[in-house]
């Protein structure tokens, strides 16, 4: 087992980002990269974690850099993104148990509408043709039946739509999902891998003490590669809705994708201007009392 409490640092935080929680990983394609990990290994990685360190919250990261106080040695913090019913279903009776606080980073959209995200669109689609050939931009990208070249497809392909902003993710993952004859509906799905939560979900979550709801965007669209107005929307939309469904302020907020060429000093002061205070990245590395509390540093655990 990969030990992640080597990332542990005298005066330091930790943050570390999830996804999912699964009982059992059972598909070959689908989670290839382990954005949901199996239930005895998130509670390892917890184990781990809690013997070796402190578990503090967002809102304790918010006030000791606010403060310029020293974090608490080998202080951690457990995020997760996106707003899969894993999270409520099988990753919070975990935490409550070992009274670990946590942070849910909403999408909002994927909340209303049970919605699955462009890559899983394409990912659950690729998964289930034997082979298939997209040309994108005039460049093709092709599979055949095994999990190799499936995965270096997949693998393609995220690489390309993350780094280009002529790209526009939902409509190429529809298009590519009618190329490969891909017949049912595939904007919404309740595997396990997919399913999202409601927001009697997300409502039990804000009402326990130990953890908090933040916001992750509307779409989960990259959000330095929108104009200025569709930023906006993104940003305004998803806050809005997150208070007027929990009734109260929203202080955190995470970027969707979250490296660092997603967002830029224009989408933390729209940020800023919503009243949120703390917005981590998906930037590897570790924090303390002066880092910057718009660019706060994550180590994706999988």
């Amino acid at each position: 087992m990969k030990k992640y409490s080597r990332y542990l640092k005298k005066k330091s935080c930790t943050i570390f980002l999830f996804h999912g929680v699964i009982k059992k990983n059972e598909s070959s394609l689908r989670n290839y990269n382990k954005k949901h990990l199996d239930k005895s290994y998130f509670i390892r990685i917890l184990s781990d974690l809690k013997k070796n360190g402190k578990a503090i919250s967002m809102n304790d990261v918010l006030n000791n850099v606010k403060k310029k106080n020293d974090f608490y040695d080998r202080s951690f913090v457990i995020t997760f993104d996106d707003g899969f019913y894993n999270n409520y279903s099988i990753a919070l009776p975990i935490l409550k148990k070992m009274n670990i606080p946590a942070t849910f980073y909403i999408t909002t959209d994927f909340i209303e509408k049970n919605l699955t995200s462009w890559v899983d669109r394409i990912e659950i689609a690729v998964n289930e043709k034997k082979k298939g050939k997209i040309k994108i931009l005039n460049k093709n990208y092709s599979f055949i039946n095994t999990l190799k070249s499936k995965v270096k497809f997949m693998n393609n392909l995220r690489k390309l739509i993350k780094e280009n902003k002529k790209i526009s993710p939902y409509m190429l993952a529809n298009n590519i999902v009618k190329e490969l004859n891909y017949r049912k509906n595939i904007t919404t799905s309740n595997s396990i891998l997919d399913k999202k939560m409601n927001w009697n979900h997300i409502r039990k979550i804000n009402n326990e003490k130990l953890f908090i709801i933040g916001g992750h965007s509307k779409t989960h669209r990259i959000l330095s590669f929108l104009s200025k107005q569709e930023v906006k929307n993104e940003i305004n939309q998803s806050i809005n809705i997150l208070e007027k469904k929990l009734k109260n302020k929203i202080n955190h907020y995470s970027y969707p994708e979250g490296l660092s060429h997603t967002f830029s000093n224009r989408e933390i002061i729209l940020l800023k201007k919503r009243g949120v205070q703390c917005s981590p990245s998906a930037e590897h590395g570790i924090n303390n009392k002066n880092s910057n509390l718009f660019k706060l540093k994550r180590i994706f655990c999988v």
